[in-house]
């Protein structure tokens, strides 16, 4: 019985959260820890939201997020060697 591939995992693009005209985003902490193995970036994120929309009940809100940005793939060189090459070693 063939064996079955382990599917490929694609990046997600990641959206960080924005300051819109009801809701003000404060960014408080960032945190950045790279992972060799996995080769991504851990990133924890601690903001705080204040909502506007009401003037009369303006609250304030502290989240944590945490998400993963991939690195960029390495291009792999492939060794070509020529026959020249060969002759010549």
């Amino acid at each position: 019985m063939p064996k079955k591939e382990k599917p490929v995992k694609k990046p997600v693009p990641t959206k960080e959260l924005k300051s819109t005209s009801s809701t003000e985003v404060i960014e408080i902490e960032r945190i950045v820890t790279p992972d060799d193995k996995l080769r991504v970036d851990h990133i924890y994120v601690k903001r705080k939201k204040i909502c506007r929309g009401n003037p009369e009940e303006i609250f304030e809100t502290e989240e944590y997020a945490r998400f993963d940005i991939a690195w960029p793939e390495e291009e792999k060189l492939d060794a070509v060697i020529t026959e020249e090459q060969k002759v010549n070693a």
